[in-house]
């Protein structure tokens, strides 16, 4: 078992950040795509070299997201239509998700094993999250997940916000 942590700078210039390991050594760097339609972000290991990447679909009425692990998609993130809270589904071969995907407080198993946990860390300016790897080869698949639905929760709190002016 080991532990990851994802800071998200909230007001940056430049979506860069790292994924540190419970040293506070670098284990990724995230480059988002500031400006660029679609949105996506590149997962880079030490070398800087892209391991992973999570893509939003363009142009769609349920935000999706698609998480590519050496070109393959091996996961989608989907938000459920809701008119209250909303939720997101995850499909991922083998993983199943337990807990609140919205709030960042959820678990992933694997034949009704969990495999790793991820939650919000506390309430900042910026976005905080602790990542619990407990096998391996689903640690790249926990940190696109955050990068996903943290995405998915400002750009919907920016339309909230747009259509209340």
């Amino acid at each position: 078992m080991h532990k990851l942590y994802v800071t998200q700078q909230q007001w940056a210039l430049q979506e860069r950040f790292s994924v540190r390991d419970d040293h506070n050594d670098p284990v990724y760097q995230v480059v988002g795509s500031k400006f660029q339609m679609p949105k996506f972000f590149e997962i880079l290991d030490l070398n800087n070299q892209v391991v992973a990447t999570v893509t939003k679909k363009p142009l769609s009425l349920v935000a999706t997201y698609y998480l590519q692990i050496g070109g393959q998609t091996l996961a989608t993130i989907q938000r459920r239509p809701t008119f209250l809270r909303p939720s997101y589904d995850l499909t991922a071969v083998g993983l199943t998700v337990t807990g609140s995907l919205w709030d960042l407080n959820f678990a992933i198993k694997r034949q009704d094993k969990v495999v790793g946990r991820v939650r919000r860390a506390g309430l900042s300016l910026n976005n905080k999250y602790e990542i619990v790897v407990l096998d391996d080869d689903i640690q790249l698949i926990l940190v696109g997940l955050v990068l996903a639905i943290d995405y998915g929760r400002h750009a919907a709190a920016a339309a909230a916000v747009s259509t209340t002016f």
